[in-house]
């Protein structure tokens, strides 16, 4: 579907001016947000910023039913702009709902100011949330707000540290409820375990990957940087995820909770550009590495990343391998990846500048 042009085609400027009366800002709202929700995956980075800019302004004039209905129309979209999903989370929680459940594009900054400055609707919308890291649920779990913690024990996909974990447990002792969601849960049982942590993605086994990319460059056939041809690769706009990606890259955010939530929420593009920004191997070159079932040279790179196992895990049942690999096969792939050490991935890589890679 051909991406409109907000500029042109949607916007009746007399209404974003607030000259037009309410029905006609409801009524251009509504159209707005379904229109971007049809044709979000054909939409230039400059086509989001503009519909981001109607959506903000049309949201000082619309009333709340209406800011609802725009909320849930792009609540899941992978590119939605951040901006106007982060005004929605802020909003009353018929508005907000939705995108505090499902919005891929808030991160745990947004999740966490929100949790802070707002109250416990909110807070359960945001525990019910498909993918949380620890400083999301330890933010959650020191609010001590029951029906909060009994939706956080109730989330599977929740990470909670073990010093919140603690917490929980002891507050289960008074409250029958939170006991039994918190006795359904595997990490109760593993306080000792270390659950993959929002640090920052830093290189291991002293290899530079920027500078081992360098050296491999020169092997790789032009034709592996073109993936419009690629059955599977070739859906994707992989150039408004690297915008993102170097965009939290430079906020400081781009770590490895975001590309959990990335894996979790299928943002495969997103995904593929976090790692190609944090690796220095282009976007093109790790796509292919991801949608190849050349184990040994993408766990090693994931290795070298320092991803935990749980990470690797997500990341396995996102894009193309969702669509090939069944459980038992995630599971012995990731039973690979414990065995492999840091050393064993170290000297693998170091061969890729004299071996190449396997990208078809």
């Amino acid at each position: 579907m051909q991406a409109a042009n907000p500029k042109t085609e949607l916007v009746d400027w007399k209404v974003l001016s607030g000259q037009g009366d309410r029905g006609r800002s409801d009524e251009l709202m509504r159209h707005v947000a379904t229109l971007f929700s049809l044709t979000a995956d054909h939409c230039t980075q400059e086509q989001i910023d503009t519909y981001d800019t109607v959506m903000q302004r049309l949201a000082d004039l619309v009333c709340a039913e209406t800011r609802s209905f725009a909320a849930k129309k792009i609540c899941r979209l992978n590119n939605a702009p951040h901006d106007i999903v982060r005004r929605f989370a802020f909003d009353l929680i018929s508005v907000a709902d939705p995108v505090l459940r499902n919005s891929p594009v808030l991160t745990d900054e947004d999740l966490v100011e929100v949790s802070d400055q707002k109250g416990e609707q909110h807070m359960v919308s945001i525990s019910m949330r498909k993918s949380l890291s620890m400083v999301v649920t330890d933010v959650l779990i020191r609010s001590k707000q029951g029906s909060v913690l009994i939706k956080l024990a109730a989330n599977s996909e929740a990470e909670i540290s073990p010093v919140g974990m603690r917490v929980l447990q002891s507050l289960a002792a008074n409250d029958q409820m939170l006991a039994r969601e918190l006795g359904q849960r595997d990490n109760v049982v593993r306080l000792d375990s270390q659950p993959s942590a929002p640090t920052p993605i830093e290189p291991q086994g002293s290899v530079s990957l920027p500078e081992l990319w360098q050296k491999i460059e020169p092997m790789v056939p032009e034709a592996m940087y073109n993936l419009t041809r690629h059955s599977y690769l070739g859906r994707y706009k992989f150039e408004n995820s690297i915008a993102k990606a170097e965009r939290f890259n430079k906020q400081g955010l781009l770590d490895k909770a975001i590309l959990r939530q990335f894996a979790c929420n299928d943002q495969f593009a997103d995904l593929v550009c976090g790692i190609s920004v944090k690796s220095g191997f282009p976007h093109e070159i790790v796509a292919r590495m991801m949608s190849s079932v050349q184990w040994s040279q993408v766990l090693s790179l994931f290795k070298l990343l320092g991803f935990s196992d749980r990470l690797v895990q997500d990341i396995l049942e996102c894009g193309p391998w969702m669509l090939c690999l069944s459980r038992n096969q995630c599971a012995a792939v990731v039973k690979q990846y414990l065995a492999l050490t840091v050393e064993e991935a170290r000297s693998r890589a170091l061969l890729w500048p004299q071996e190449g890679l396997l990208l078809d």
